[in-house]
């Protein structure tokens, strides 16, 4: 099949020291790929590079073929939506998306139906001429996914899409992006919610400290943790966490407030991490068994959680 989008050894890095490394990648139509890791680990980075916002420091990206970042050709085939919102505050949702429309080309009539259609499916058609300054997060969440699928991009970069969004509005999102898949369009988007990429996602991409320390089918991917089981201890007072790492049947301990999370070896025992208590489990309030997912795998693979590291 055709390649929409291909990084070979891409590197963007900033002067901290800090960036994206040696990345490689392909989109080909209809896939959706998942960029995974804790903030700082480089996702947003690598999505400003594939969205054309940045240029890499080494390596290369090619669109469709071409490696010209500047092409008017590729930025009207990408839709786009960054940590930052692009749209303007002082307008109305229906002005930016006016705006947005004919910057990509879209004829009036089109443009018309378009937005219309768009503002309906994200509930924001009764606030069409409201100042886009006085909406909630989550509506200017959902007026920046509108903006990025007006013009039907064949390439979809999302930075965390649900993040603001309710249940609902998440629940339509997944619905939206899984029709546009079918239909051919590549999208990638940089999440740590595991669930979603679990749930709608065929490839994925674990990044840690800018680079890439895993990537392949989710399936694949999971049965590196298949039989494991992670214990997930609610406490309320310290515990011995050293002592837990140093259990043979322990792969991976990560703390987070009062919740302590254990990666536990196949065929290992939850009772033997509470033995190395010794009489102190009443310092433990709760204590859940369940199976592992694509963060677990993470933390077995680099000893951090995906919900821990410095600012992005």
């Amino acid at each position: 099949m055709p390649v929409l989008l291909s990084a070979r050894r891409l590197t963007r890095t900033y002067p901290n020291g800090q960036g994206v490394f040696d990345v490689d990648l392909r989109l080909e139509p209809g896939e959706l790929v998942a960029l995974m890791g804790p903030n700082g680990s480089g996702k947003s980075t690598l999505l400003r590079v594939l969205g054309t916002a940045a240029a890499p420091s080494g390596g290369t990206v090619s669109w469709f073929g071409t490696t010209d970042l500047r092409d008017p050709a590729v930025r009207r085939r990408l839709g786009v939506v960054l940590d930052q919102a692009a749209h303007f505050e002082e307008m109305t949702a229906y002005q930016n998306g006016w705006f947005f429309a004919r910057q990509f080309g879209l004829e009036p009539r089109i443009a018309a139906e378009r937005i219309e259609d768009g503002l309906r499916w994200a509930g924001l058609w009764e606030a069409r001429h409201q100042p886009v300054r006085e909406y909630s997060l989550g509506m200017k969440r959902k007026l920046s996914l509108v903006e990025a699928f007006l013009h039907r991009p064949q390439i979809l970069l999302l930075d965390e899409p649900t993040l603001g969004l309710d249940y609902r509005a998440e629940l339509a999102l997944i619905e939206r992006l899984q029709v546009l898949s079918l239909t051919g369009t590549g999208i990638v988007i940089a999440t740590n919610d595991v669930h979603l990429a679990e749930r709608l996602c065929h490839r994925v991409l674990l990044l840690h400290q800018g680079r890439v320390v895993t990537e392949g089918r989710v399936a694949r991917l999971l049965t590196a943790v298949a039989g494991s089981k992670e214990l997930e201890l609610q406490i309320h007072s310290p515990i011995d966490l050293e002592g837990i790492r140093s259990l043979p049947e322990v792969e991976a301990v990560s703390a987070s407030g009062h919740t302590v999370s254990v990666m536990l070896a196949r065929g290992a025992n939850p009772a033997q991490v509470l033995a190395i208590l010794n009489g102190t489990s009443d310092l433990v309030s709760t204590m859940r068994v369940r199976q592992p997912n694509l963060g677990d795998l993470f933390l077995k693979l680099t000893g951090v959680p995906l919900q821990e590291e410095g600012a992005r």
